[in-house]
């Protein structure tokens, strides 16, 4: 008996220590350095993060005007519901005010870039129906060629404090669109180290993996931030 409890105490433990495999896409070019996209799995291959990684000197030479870029995801990559993922340089901000400072857009797409760049402009004309609605959230922006924004109401931006990152859902035709960690500038700029939950909705609208948590976090061995969606926990469609 002693020897099975062994046995199964190992097993469990090879579980919990499995080594995590991360996969990367080609680093693309920002500001003076570079960013690139990336997935990580544990050893039984299923998918535990996906994230972007930017070398602190993608800091400087930022252009003056809105500039993006999409970043090639790994080579036959099967993490859905994500296709291809995006981040977005706005110096200016945007609306609500709160957002009207430099900031980045970190955008994991459920869609291809022919869907998304077809996106017209002007608010979302299907309603999202309530069991997809992540709890506290509302549209507040809509863009063509990307969709419509909804932001937390709870989130500490909302009452007051200065904005420094929020995770934000978005729709399109009523469906889920992308996934979006957008964080400031001068965040990034004081190596953080932060991450917080991820509210869901009852349900999904495609089967695949949904984030948990999601992080900003900065690594003093490389001089990088890595932006993630954290905890991917498979989902089916009910």
């Amino acid at each position: 008996m002693r020897a099975r409890i062994y046995l199964v105490m190992a097993a469990t433990l090879s579980v919990m220590c499995a080594p995590a495999r991360v996969k990367t896409g080609a680093a693309q070019p920002v500001g003076t350095g570079s960013m690139w996209a990336w997935t990580e799995h544990d050893d039984s291959g299923h998918p535990i993060r996906i994230g972007i990684t930017m070398t602190h000197d993608v800091l400087s030479g930022l252009p003056d005007s809105y500039d993006q870029v999409e970043l090639p995801l790994p080579g036959r990559l099967d993490v859905p519901p994500f296709e291809h993922v995006v981040v977005g340089w706005d110096p200016l901000g945007h609306n609500p005010a709160v957002y009207a400072v430099p900031h980045f857009d970190f955008i994991f797409y459920f869609a291809p870039p022919e869907t998304v760049g077809a996106i017209p402009p002007g608010p979302d004309s299907v309603p999202v129906p309530d069991q997809y609605r992540p709890p506290d959230y509302f549209g507040v922006l809509a863009e063509p060629a990307v969709g419509v924004h909804w932001g937390d109401t709870t989130a500490s931006e909302m009452h007051g404090q200065p904005f420094f990152a929020t995770f934000v859902y978005g729709f399109h035709n009523g469906g889920m669109i992308f996934l979006e960690p957008m964080v400031a500038s001068d965040f990034l700029e004081r190596e953080p180290s932060f991450s917080a939950p991820v509210k869901q909705p009852a349900q999904v609208q495609r089967t695949g993996f949904y984030p948990t948590s999601y992080s900003v976090k900065y690594n003093p061995k490389d001089s990088a931030v890595s932006v993630s969606l954290d905890g991917l926990r498979r989902r089916e469609v009910e």
